[in-house]
């Protein structure tokens, strides 16, 4: 099935973002963010959404949800503005999934992206719920995260090795506090590109 949709809600608020800042942006900045969403979702859908009036809505609902979506996270806690964001969007991939069949991201290029979202930005989500501060950039991690769920889907192991090694390596000589992120952020790169590698292996 695609996903164009629930990929764009994840690359606008998550990707270059981190989403737990969005509730504290100022009048400006939160409108400056509203249109970068805009582009992004234009960017997965402007071949398939905009040629048909019905199409035309349905980019209209993803607006609103995205719209609807930063109004949430400054009234209710995060989580929960998170878990209405994305059956929303679930639910409105699958209900336009007619329109991204001959889109020119394929569903399966789709769903390799979701994987890359889920591997580094998803990951350092939860991290940011205790394992390190909700300011932190995470730009080690998601770089290491992001290594392994390439080389993982190329079967280069050997690869996916290196890059472990180096990852620990670069925060022993470079971090110098203990953290939990050095164990966890290399076991979840591994074991969630592996899964989702089954997953696609299964759906495709």
């Amino acid at each position: 099935m695609p996903l164009h949709l629930l990929v764009s809600y994840l690359v606008a608020d998550h990707a270059f973002v981190n989403s737990y800042k969005l509730k504290d942006l100022e009048k400006g900045n939160l409108w400056k963010h509203f249109i970068w969403a805009i582009l992004v979702f234009l960017a997965f859908s402007f071949d398939s959404l905009l040629m048909a009036p019905t199409g035309i809505l349905v980019f209209g609902l993803a607006i609103a949800g995205e719209f609807g979506t930063l109004y949430l996270r400054k009234v209710i806690p995060d989580d929960f503005a998170e878990i209405i964001a994305l059956g929303y969007f679930l639910l409105l991939s699958f209900l336009s999934k007619d329109f991204f069949e001959k889109s020119y991201i394929t569903p399966q290029f789709c769903w390799y992206l979701l994987g890359i979202l889920i591997v580094t930005v998803g990951v350092t989500y939860f991290f940011r719920k205790g394992i390190i501060s909700r300011a932190e950039k995470d730009s080690v991690g998601i770089s290491e995260r992001l290594a392994m769920y390439i080389f993982t889907f190329a079967g280069l192991f050997e690869w996916l090795a290196i890059v472990t090694l180096a990852g620990i390596l670069y925060r022993l000589f470079f971090a110098k506090t203990g953290k939990l992120e050095w164990l966890f952020s290399p076991i979840l790169g591994i074991g969630l590109s592996l899964t989702w590698l089954f997953i696609m292996k299964g759906v495709f």
